[in-house]
């Protein structure tokens, strides 16, 4: 089984999962290119490379057989494009609030909000770049939005956080994914022209897709219950793509699934592995 972290994230993604997995199947996780451990990214980061550098670790893991790939947002639209690209090695597919090709069109209006975020998030990640090329950022130097701030609940991983984001190959990476990943006026993206040409059924591959489903907020979101109905007939649409495919709403989830809910996501990865097994999950 492989771990694949969402849009800006690492490894660490996993920190609550990840051991608690392994206690009923051998499960890696990594770090891609620019992000945590890993060397600084030499390419753009987008769908087709990030495909390929992953088919290129499971060939010198080496990591032989089909896998279970476990895709959070971002990195489900990796977990798609590669078994859309490799169907002979992927026995089944967990997907937690997955982009998915093509999605920007159906938000009309809304994505103008998302767009302007988007645009100041890489003018920050610029500013941030050019400060970590000097050195690496801390809590003392940094402009602002580049680190973690205000501290969250764990102060340990907090501050190994700030240590991997304030590295520029971090950044560099980072603002790349963004680039890839942002849509244009049309809704259209990097990520989804890449990817949306290669998609395809995949038959009866156990798979099941776990959808944040956060309160509403007080205030300051006036077309949540639109935007949210869009999202929620989106994220449907993967689980259409298997005979064997399953819809689950995590109640009272952030986007952030693995950490709000990591009871939930250990179950659908325990349920997918069983599956893949073929044998009743509590055997």
């Amino acid at each position: 089984m492989l771990l694949e972290s969402g849009f800006g994230d690492d490894s660490l993604a996993w920190r609550k999962v990840q051991a608690r997995v392994g206690a009923f199947t051998r499960v890696c996780s990594y770090d891609r290119a620019g992000y945590g451990l890993s060397d600084a990214a030499r390419r753009r980061s987008d769908a087709d490379n990030a495909v390929a550098d992953l088919a290129l670790l499971l060939q010198k893991a080496p990591i032989s057989g089909p896998i279970v790939l476990v895709g959070h947002s971002l990195g489900g639209l990796y977990a798609t494009h590669f078994a859309n690209l490799h169907p002979g090695r992927v026995a089944g597919l967990v997907l937690m609030d997955p982009v998915q090709p093509g999605d920007g069109p159906a938000y009309g209006t809304l994505r103008d909000g998302t767009r302007k975020a988007w645009a100041k998030s890489i003018t920050e990640s610029e500013t941030c770049l050019a400060a970590a090329q000097e050195g690496d950022l801390t809590a003392a130097r940094s402009p602002a939005n580049c680190l973690e701030d205000p501290p969250g609940p764990d102060p340990a991983f907090h501050d190994e956080l700030n240590r991997r984001w304030g590295k520029a190959k971090y950044i560099a990476a980072n603002l790349s994914e963004l680039r890839s990943l942002m849509t244009d006026a049309n809704g259209d993206s990097l990520d989804s022209a890449q990817a949306g040409p290669k998609q395809r059924d995949f038959g009866a591959l156990p798979m099941i897709v776990l959808v944040s489903d956060p309160p509403k907020p007080l205030s300051g979101r006036p077309r949540w219950d639109e935007s949210k109905a869009i999202r929620l007939r989106l994220q449907r649409e993967p689980a259409g793509q298997s005979s064997e495919g399953k819809f689950q709403l995590v109640a009272g989830s952030g986007h952030m699934i693995q950490d709000d809910a990591p009871e939930v996501v250990i179950e659908a990865i325990q349920s997918v592995v069983a599956a893949v097994r073929g044998s009743p999950r509590d055997h």
